[in-house]
């Protein structure tokens, strides 16, 4: 979490944003009517890790190899047949959740480390 330096409101940078210094309501660029792009790269992105919570809770919350469940982030979905994957689930692509839910059934939840481990054998 970061303050913004004009109304010290509490706000979360997109990724990749570290070096933001206002709230999206203050940012110059969203009152000179610039920030639209802005506004819709943050609300995709908070729709994705709605979405990857919901997946990751639905999956059990753990990785199905090692039982870890630290850090949200540090899991993953792996298909377990390739030949059927439509798409990924961490691409970055926004679809409808019944769509992510579709693919989702083709998958296990492993934590990076095992993910890896799965496809190095």
């Amino acid at each position: 979490m970061k303050k913004c330096e004009i109304c010290g409101k509490e706000f979360t940078p997109i990724k990749g944003g570290g070096t933001r210094k206002y709230c999206f309501e203050c940012s110059p660029s969203t009152k000179n009517g610039e920030g639209e792009k802005e506004r819709q790269v943050h609300n995709k992105t908070v729709l994705r890790r709605a979405m990857k919570k919901q997946a990751v809770k639905i999956k059990g919350g753990k990785c199905s190899k090692c039982n870890y469940d630290k850090c949200i982030d540090a899991l993953e979905f792996h298909h377990l047949d390739p030949a059927i994957k439509e798409s990924g689930l961490g691409n970055g692509n926004t679809r409808s959740w019944d769509k992510y839910k579709k693919e989702l059934e083709k998958c296990i939840l492993l934590c990076a480390n095992c993910h890896r481990e799965e496809h190095n054998k």
